[in-house]
């Protein structure tokens, strides 16, 4: 196996898991509206740059995560 097979398959079970947190949440709620609470999930500063991302959904990010593994297996295969 080479590394882009391993990190295509990394990005499938993040995405994997990030569908499962989303399922949870909803589950969770019973059927009912979801109500608009935010997570700081991501946050991160370099210099004077600060980065965060807030979401109702704690299984967004982990699925973009996912992608961009995907997208970067997808890559490294190819080279």
């Amino acid at each position: 196996m080479n590394w882009g097979a391993i990190v295509i398959l990394m990005g499938v079970f993040v995405v994997i898991t990030g569908i499962a947190l989303v399922g949870v949440q909803v589950l969770e709620g019973k059927g009912q509206e979801i109500k608009e609470h935010s997570f700081k999930l991501i946050g991160a500063e370099a210099g004077s740059k600060r980065f965060q991302v807030e979401t109702s959904f704690p299984g967004l990010p982990v699925i973009a995560l996912g992608v961009i593994l995907l997208i970067s297996g997808a890559a490294i295969s190819r080279l």
